[in-house]
């Protein structure tokens, strides 16, 4: 099997760093227009954890301006999630800087008009041009704090301390100050999504229902098939429980390799559901067990009992809650492994035993 050396898609991240300087150098020059419009743009165009992890600070934010219409700018994946988020008025897309192909769609015209102020969460090359034809009375860029944030990581990595973490850095982009911002605060979701996830046959059970994600674009971040089957098989003596598989297709042969492994059936909502019906059916699951991805970070504003399986780090998306578990070898390190490959993965020193203790103990809250 060819696996890559090199991550790429991190690596393009590197992009980010000239876009933010070339545009806060712009800024300096731009043309701003008269009057006040009470119109506020946000520009997140990021991957589904990066984007879940900012969206207690969004809403955040609009409740703390309610007096202005709050628009987005999101990677196109994200439409649909964002356009759940209250207070939001329109929704845009533009492409993130990763380049994923789930990017690469065909979208109509975009018409923004005059903004009173607009918040530079994340940029791309797309990004950067959007932003150079939209007037604005204040661009924020998110420069500055980038900067402090990276010299935090820098400091973090060298003390082997956990750094501060992404939902928190989203709340200062925005002027907030970081708190925990409930499901049902942050959500309104519409009935046709409610009910299209009450039709879902997986969920027709007494069983508990365990929501698992095992997929990851990076081989660093994957842990093995076959600890996954061992890991399910010594589980089954908990109790009663339906493990339930998510993900885009790309993790359809995760979840074949897995269920040929297994002696009873598992279950799978690959490539089936929306980003928003994925909520509703983590809102109506008990447990979720995954590796470090999109889907952990949206188990979590789900407020879903919780065992995450993590690679390398440093690791900006843990847990908030104390009574879920992150499981980590890296000991505060591991950035290499976050762009090159080596046999030796931090993951793969994970035991199925670490991960079974893990779960029995979320299981017995």
């Amino acid at each position: 099997m060819n696996v890559r050396k090199v991550n790429l898609e991190y690596l393009n991240l590197y992009q980010e760093i000239p876009l933010f300087c070339v545009l806060a150098l712009r800024n300096l020059f731009r043309k701003k227009p008269q009057g006040r419009t009470s119109r506020v743009l946000i520009v997140n165009t990021c991957l589904i954890g990066e984007f879940a992890a900012s969206l207690p600070a969004i809403r955040d934010f609009i409740q703390r301006n309610p007096q202005d219409a709050v628009d987005l700018v999101v990677a196109p994946p994200l439409k649909e999630l964002a356009e759940r988020v209250r207070g939001v008025k329109n929704v845009y897309t533009a492409k993130s800087v990763y380049g994923r192909s789930v990017e690469r769609e065909q979208r109509p015209a975009q018409e923004f008009g005059a903004y009173d102020a607009i918040f530079v969460m994340r940029m791309s090359a797309e990004v950067y041009r959007l932003l150079r034809t939209i007037p604005a009375a204040s661009l924020h860029s998110g420069l500055k704090e980038y900067s402090k944030y990276a010299l935090h990581l820098g400091e973090s990595l060298l003390l082997r301390r956990r750094p501060k973490q992404w939902v928190e850095l989203n709340f200062e982009m925005l002027g907030g100050t970081f708190r925990r911002v409930p499901f049902d605060e942050i959500f309104e979701c519409t009935p046709n999504d409610y009910a299209s996830v009450a039709k879902l046959d997986v969920l027709q059970t007494v069983e508990k229902k365990v929501i698992i994600h095992t997929g990851a674009s990076w081989p660093m971040k994957h842990w093995d098939t076959g600890k996954w089957a061992a890991l399910f098989s010594k589980a089954q003596g908990l109790g009663a429980m339906r493990f339930i598989f998510v993900g885009g297709k790309e993790d359809e042969a995760d979840y074949k390799a897995i269920a040929s492994q297994l002696n009873f059936p598992v279950y799978s909502l690959i490539g089936q559901v929306t980003l928003p019906q994925l909520l509703l059916v983590m809102r109506r699951s008990e447990y979720f067990i995954g590796v470090d991805s999109g889907p952990k970070s949206m188990a979590y504003l789900a407020d879903l009992r919780s065992v995450s399986i993590f690679g390398p780090g440093p690791h900006f998306y843990l847990p908030l809650d104390p009574r879920d578990i992150a499981i980590d070898k890296t000991r505060g390190g591991g950035v290499w492994q976050m762009f090159f490959y080596t046999r030796k993965g931090f993951i793969h020193q994970i035991t199925v035993d670490e991960v079974y203790d893990a779960f029995k103990k979320i299981w017995n809250f």
